[in-house]
This record gives structure tokens, sequence and C-alpha cells, in this order.
């Protein structure tokens, strides 16, 4: 198997209103009549590929990007509380049945810093404004788990058990950093898989020594496999790409597909800080980096991000859609905001702009932040209203 280079260590408009939904026995039907589109749309045509399309099993997940609590961001959290960072959009996290983040600072006072040019904690107590804000499962297998080290680590998978949040990529030995975290919601069973990419490779675990989770081909392979049968749908998390970079490097694409083709269902990716583009591979998404969420710096390229809100079904992607959010902490002060309309347009055209090369086929992203699944592939690339339209027009049945 020939492996790219670069990877490190190898020689939707649609808003919940902040209710948890379920889909587990729901199903949807489009219009059949007319739909008015710059004139007549005939829906009755396109009866048999998407009328009463079955949602048995389907499932809605949300993911942020980055979220590391410390630093400039402690004494805030120490004065206003937890909640703080999540108070403007924590209703997006609660509309889902699962909200995923990357944990990008352990929660911990002990250890010793690995001798590295930044280093991250977070006092264990504001691990609670994750749990009230709906965060369910977080990814640990980055470049900042072990900054404390493996004692900081042991203290962080204590805190994040004591408030019933998940977690996977990083284990106390190269088994359970590798073994996932299986969420199940109303009977709806979800393996999640996390894997950092990025330096440096002393945190990476190794037979007894804990660490982080490398995707090693072969095994990542094997344990996405191993599970495929076991639960409902599969979530490969991955910690890679250069940071400020706005496109996905070779290995990226490579390992995205690979983890699609052993069998994950959604690729998730971090650590760049800026947003890169979707792909959908298989009928499977890839979202190659949603930039940053709550995260205790100040910059001036990380300034743009998004919610990412997925529903998939059996087959794959039902449909997503990009909620724009400023991450600017000149303006927001460390509490991402909705964007505003100038904001969220420029966020989507240049999500867009960043999609079309990686997607060959079609323009997969509307202007109004929507993906539908291949389901919808008879859809021209300009529909971008009647994206919306049809969103809209989901019945859901709970």
């Amino acid at each position: 198997m020939k492996i790219p280079m670069n990877p490190p260590g190898y020689n939707l408009t649609w808003f919940a209103s902040g209710l948890r939904m379920t889909l587990k026995t729901a199903t949807f039907s489009l219009a059949l009549g007319c739909l008015a589109f710059g004139g007549q749309l005939a829906a009755q045509s396109n009866n048999n590929a998407i009328a009463h399309k079955n949602l048995n099993q389907a499932i809605s997940i949300v993911a942020v990007g980055d979220l590391m609590l410390g630093s400039w961001l402690a004494p805030i959290l120490a004065e206003k509380g937890a909640s703080y960072p999540f108070e403007s959009t924590k209703a997006y996290l609660l509309s889902s049945d699962i909200a995923i983040a990357n944990l990008e600072a352990p929660f911990t006072e002990k250890g010793e810093p690995f001798e590295k040019k930044y280093n991250f904690k977070t006092p264990p107590q504001f691990a609670t404004g994750l749990r009230t804000a709906g965060i369910d499962l977080v990814n640990l297998a980055n470049n900042h788990t072990l900054d404390f080290g493996l004692e900081g680590l042991s203290q962080t998978l204590i805190t994040l058990d004591d408030n019933r949040i998940k977690y996977s990529g990083a284990g106390l030995d190269s088994t359970l950093a590798h073994r996932p975290a299986i969420v199940e919601v109303n009977g709806v069973r979800l393996a999640f898989f996390g894997y950092s990419m990025t330096f440096p490779i002393e945190f990476y675990a190794k037979g007894d020594t804990g660490g982080t989770a490398y995707p090693e081909p072969g095994l990542m392979q094997k344990n996405i496999r191993s599970w495929r049968d076991s639960v409902d749908y599969v979530i490969a998390s991955f910690h890679w790409g250069a940071e400020k970079r706005q496109t996905p490097k070779d290995y990226q694409i490579f390992f995205a597909r690979l983890a699609i083709d052993s069998g994950a269902d959604l690729v998730i990716g971090h650590h760049p800080h800026v947003l890169q583009g979707f792909e959908i591979y298989k009928n499977r998404l890839i979202a190659y980096s949603l930039g940053n969420y709550a995260f205790a710096s100040y910059s001036k390229y990380a300034v743009d991000s998004i919610i990412l809100k997925i529903y998939l079904n059996r087959d794959g992607l039902l449909y997503a859609q990009c909620f724009p959010i400023n991450v600017d902490n000149r303006i927001v002060e460390f509490q991402p905001t909705v964007a505003d309309s100038n904001q969220s347009n420029r966020i989507i055209s240049k999500l867009r702009s960043l999609s079309d090369s990686l997607n060959t086929k079609q323009d997969i992203l509307s202007q109004s932040g929507i993906i539908l699944g291949d389901w919808a592939d008879f859809f021209s690339s300009e529909d971008s209203v009647f994206y919306a339209a049809e969103v809209d027009s989901l019945v859901i049945s709970r």
C-alpha cells in the first residue's frame, strides 16, 4: 500500500429550536405536487427516487472544531462560569442526537509540561460547561492531549467520566487509545474513532505506553471493520493537516477515503484552525477541517468557522447544513456567535470554492449552506433555493 507523503510518524437552515431531536422512527416525504422554483417544477416526476424516503435508524449529529478552554479563557470562566463559551451557540448543540468536539487541552492540574512551544491545560472544574452545553463526545487524539504527560491524560479521562462525556483517540495504553467510544441514542448505536496525525510523535500510544491513536493503515482498517457490523454508524475523527492551510494535503484525502472504504459513515477533521472544504465520497461526507470553535487564543487567521449538522441514514449522507459562526476572539471574547449575513455569505462562498476541487462531479454545497446526499444528485448545482425548500419540506414523525 502506497502512503502519500506528509503524515508525521510514518516511514443545514433547518434548526430544531434547541430541542434534542431523535429520528429513530422518522420517515419523510417530499411534496408530491408541484414546487415553485423559477416557475414550476413537477416533484411527481421524482417520486420514485425521493418520496417516502425511510429514515428508520437515522441520526442527527452536530460537530464543531477545536475546543480549548485554558490560557486567556480560564480567568474569564472563573468569573463568568463554565458555560460562558457556549451560551450563544449551545442551542445548536442541543438540537442534535449527538454533539461532538475536538478537545484541544487536557483537563488537569497535574503533570509536568512536555518540552514544546505551546502547552495547554484547562482546570478540570470547567468541564461542566461541556456537559451543560450538550457536548456528548470529544476527540482526544491531538497534539495537546499529552501536554502534561500521562498524569495529565489520566486526570482528563477521570474528569470526562465524571461529567458523563464520552471520548476516543487517547488512552493509558495503545489498546485503549485505539478503542472507539460507543454511543447509543434511542436504540441507534454509533462507534466514534479518534486519530492524531500531528507532531509530536512522542504522543502516539505504543504497546503498554499510553498516548494518542495514530491511524496506521492496516490497524485502522482492522479496527473500523471489526466494529462495522456491531453498530449502526461509524465516525472517524482526524487531527491532521497544517495550521492555517485551507486545502487538505494528499495524505488527508488518502486516509479519509481509506476510513470510508473500511466502513466509516462520516469523517471529521481538525487542527488547521481554519476551514477546509468538503468532499462527498461514496455518499459519505468528509469535512477536512471545521476550524476553531471556542478556542482560547487571539488570531487574525482564525476568525470564521461553522457548526456542522449532519443527518445520516443507512445509505450514508441524507443531508448536512453549515451554520456559520464568528470565532474572532478580538470581537466575540471567546464566546462563538452566529455570524451576521455578510460574514455568513463570505464563509459559505469560501467553503464552496474550497470544496469545488474536491468534488469533480457536482457542486455539493449550496449558498444556503446545505449539502445533500447522492439521493438528490438529480438537482442542478444552482438550485440552492430549491435545496432549502426541499429541507423545509421534510416531514418528521417523532
